[in-house]
């Protein structure tokens, strides 16, 4: 078995320049996403990718996390402009500039991004900022089946509505999350959306989303726009993982190469039933 090296850049974590003029942001690693924005929190602009823990942005930068907001904002791939690593042998290279429009030479900053420390050590990232939005309103909505939240969605991006989140909850995830966050959420497939912009752009997404949702069979359509509300929303929503282990006690997620033989299949399915 080979063996591994883990490096901590835990303590890495200034922010070494903000350019509000050309919405940018060059921070060292360890600088967790939460502590990123209440830096910016000041200057107008925010860092929108929300991979829901509070992960540092040199190991979003290294694994190319995406997260919640992925359907406006993208992802760390798109996100992330510049970085400066430090490679095997010693050599440091800067990739990548913080300018938006560049063709010149390799693209290494998407090669490193995502490549999981394989490649070298990343030590400052450059990253893209945007506007925090004057409107931001959140909603759930519920849905007989799963095909109808997926059909609601695809009409939502087929008619360009810009929306910032959606996210998709089976009935079981619903059940999970009510008993964990205390919320009373009809037990059934669920979508989380949320939207960004000016006040009356919010207001005629909203108005835009409830006639797909209604057209696609959803009931229970809801809207939170006060911080509190929305904030209690989401919390619940990145809790996911840890009310779906309460459903099981003692039980934890594990990933295996070993395949369940066929004649595991039928108390599989039974022990999936008793849980549901």
């Amino acid at each position: 078995m080979q063996g591994d090296v883990s490096i901590d850049l835990s303590e890495m974590k200034d922010v070494i320049s903000i350019n509000t003029k050309d919405l940018t942001v060059t921070v060292q690693p360890g600088i967790s996403r939460k502590q990123l924005n209440e830096a910016l929190k000041d200057t107008g602009l925010f860092f929108p990718i929300d991979p829901g823990a509070d992960a540092s942005i040199g190991g979003m930068s290294a694994t190319r996390a995406s997260g919640t907001n992925a359907v406006r904002y993208g992802s760390m791939r798109e996100n992330v402009l510049a970085l400066t690593v430090v490679l095997a042998d010693g050599r440091i290279i800067k990739t990548g500039t913080r300018t938006r429009k560049s063709s010149a030479g390799y693209d290494l900053t998407r090669l490193f991004v995502g490549s999981e420390g394989t490649l070298g050590v990343i030590t400052e990232i450059t990253v893209r900022l945007y506007p925090q939005p004057e409107a931001i309103s959140a909603a759930v909505c519920a849905f007989p089946s799963m095909g109808d939240a997926v059909r609601a969605v695809i009409e939502t991006i087929q008619m360009g509505v810009p929306i910032a989140r959606v996210e998709f909850v089976d009935k079981l995830a619903v059940k999970a999350i009510n008993k964990h966050s205390n919320l009373t959420l009809r037990e059934s497939p669920m979508l989380f959306f949320e939207v960004h912009g000016t006040e009356f752009g919010v207001k005629e997404q909203a108005e835009t989303l409830q006639s797909i949702t209604t057209d696609n069979h959803g009931t229970d359509f809801e809207w939170a726009t006060r911080p509190e509300d929305r904030s209690r929303l989401w919390n619940a929503r990145h809790s996911a993982y840890f009310a779906m282990l309460q459903l099981k006690p003692g039980y934890r997620a594990v990933t295996t190469d070993v395949c369940v033989p066929i004649s595991r299949l039928a108390e599989c399915v039974e022990e999936t039933s008793r849980i549901c």
